[in-house]
């Protein structure tokens, strides 16, 4: 039997990995996952530098998850 090198096209991942960035400019950062389908995330988050709930926002996609 001959094996031949077929290569297959991996599949997309249903989530991924962005970075959320505090839009009270205090530099403070976390990762979380989100559809690849859904448009980009906005939330609210507590902000442990300000000490309060601020809005962050989605910076960059980090990885496939």
């Amino acid at each position: 039997m001959l094996l031949s090198a077929v290569s297959f096209a991996k599949s997309k991942s249903k989530t991924i990995l962005v970075k959320m960035m505090s839009q009270a400019g205090t530099g403070y950062s976390f990762n979380t996952k989100r559809s690849r389908l859904r448009e980009k995330l906005t939330l609210l988050h507590y902000d442990p530098v300000v000490k309060t709930k601020v809005l962050f926002v989605e910076q960059k996609k980090i990885r496939s998850l």
